[in-house]
């Protein structure tokens, strides 16, 4: 495979990022700052200083924490911080009771939730970051613009890019082994790697079903029926939705290419028998993540997947998802950034340690390496190659190609863009278990949840 230079991997991301941003961001970077335009001053007068940075309870991640911690405090001996580690289930009913009385973290992403970044903006919780990434804008040009102008709004930055990961097919190389069977594709432009020749290659990876001791699915979808949607050319909402922050007037049972996508799905569970449904993945997950047990040969999930099976028992690896049966194909995007709360009372510290934090030779170096998250600033794009390459059995030249193939057919999640996403899901996924498991059509189901989420307008 031809190698890419750090230089042609910013091309390509940049190329194709430049499609994905918000409509109405700026149309590129701030400038450095000028003296009509003032960037704010460090606090001279080394006045002791509390600042809150709430976080999501990560096991592989906290150690990471808690070296930031003490490393900002020690260079900074004025300033002290409070980690605040929630669960990411209760992170956006904590987060709307912290906002409502004003006891909001100084530094949180808002996409540490299913809520998401629209939500916050909406609330008018979010901090102007416009002077600050003017001030500081060279420190960071690894960062391409379009991913720095995801969080942007009328020429105001809302939040600083930290991290950027797609999704991806995860298997079971010693399953597939077992079974004498060839590797999925890691070429996200080989259409014979269809959603068929994926069914196919379950089923002949599926096992003992019935048996819990035993039992292995040969695929798992891990993604919301919402963003499984895309896949086939569907999806829930209409394009204004993603370019307003409102949802509208929903599509979920208007939309072809939905119940195609949703059907598809409930085959992988009642037809083809290759899926656990929702009962039987509620009792695999008793014992843990069903990939992680073996229990599962092939998972469709996010990027954060390279964190989490890091401590598999077994060989696995990272490869393109498969095409839809008409050549569709569309994946989520995550991009995730750091925000100051509007209401802190020492913004110009907090933003010192987001500094610090996403520092390319120190903070966001060693991120890369405890949340396996691919950069933002790619500059170290080298180093999450590496470090995927000693957790899974990947070489860094697969994994180079199964990430660079992605981002052609990804776009950014739908909760990074629509308001009120948490609420959207929830009421979604109450009619989409009825339909995995069985107690409702397909049709009769996507109707329901129109009406549903039309109640939430």
């Amino acid at each position: 495979m031809k190698t890419f230079k750090k230089a042609s991997l910013k091309a390509l991301v940049v190329s194709q990022m430049l499609a994905l941003v918000l409509a109405g961001c700026s149309s590129s970077a701030p400038a450095n700052s000028t003296k009509s335009d003032p960037a704010p001053k460090a606090d001279e007068s080394k006045k002791q200083v509390k600042l809150t940075w709430l976080v999501r309870s990560e096991p592989s991640v906290e150690p990471w924490y808690s070296a930031m911690v003490k490393g900002f405090e020690a260079k900074n001996p004025n300033i002290k911080i409070e980690l605040q580690v929630i669960p990411q289930a209760e992170v956006d009913q904590r987060l709307t009771t912290m906002i409502a009385g004003k006891n909001v973290p100084d530094v949180w992403s808002p996409n540490w939730a299913n809520s998401g970044y629209p939500t916050y903006k909406n609330m008018d919780a979010l901090l102007d970051l416009t002077p600050y990434i003017k001030k500081d804008r060279d420190l960071y040009k690894g960062i391409p613009d379009e991913v720095l102008n995801i969080y942007s709004k009328d020429g105001k930055y809302y939040g600083f890019p930290m991290s950027n990961t797609s999704t991806f097919l995860f298997y079971n190389k010693d399953l597939f082994d077992a079974a004498g069977l060839p590797y999925p594709s890691l070429d996200w432009n080989d259409k014979s790697w269809n959603w068929n020749a994926m069914v196919e290659t379950a089923k002949k990876l599926t096992k003992d079903i019935g048996d819990p001791s035993k039992q292995v699915f040969g695929v798992w979808n891990a993604q919301p029926a919402n963003k499984s949607a895309w896949l086939f050319g569907g999806d829930f909402f209409k394009k204004e939705a993603y370019d307003t922050g409102n949802m509208g007037d929903p599509q979920v049972s208007k939309n072809p290419k939905n119940i195609e996508a949703i059907q598809a799905n409930l085959d992988l569970i009642s037809k083809h028998k290759v899926s656990p449904n929702p009962a039987q993945l509620s009792a695999a997950s008793q014992l843990g993540d069903p990939f992680m047990t073996g229990r599962v040969a092939m998972v469709i999930q996010g990027g954060w997947g390279f964190r989490t099976y890091r401590d598999a028992k077994f060989k696995w690896a990272a490869a393109a998802v498969p095409f839809a049966p008409d050549g569709s194909k569309q994946v989520p995007l995550y991009v995730d950034p750091w925000s100051i709360s509007k209401t802190s009372k020492n913004p110009n510290e907090a933003w010192e340690f987001i500094k610090f934090l996403t520092d390319p030779t120190n903070g966001a170096k060693e991120y890369v390496k405890a949340a396996m998250s691919y950069p933002a600033n790619l500059d170290l794009a080298q180093d999450w190659y590496q470090a995927t390459t000693s957790v899974s059995a990947m070489s860094m030249q697969d994994i180079k190609k199964v990430y660079e193939g992605s981002i052609p057919f990804g776009r950014p999640s739908d909760n990074h863009k629509i308001s009120k996403f948490s609420t959207i899901l929830t009421t979604s996924n109450q009619t989409f278990d009825a339909i995995y498991n069985g107690k409702v059509s397909v049709e009769e189901g996507l109707k329901t949840i129109d009406q549903n989420l039309s109640s939430l307008k």
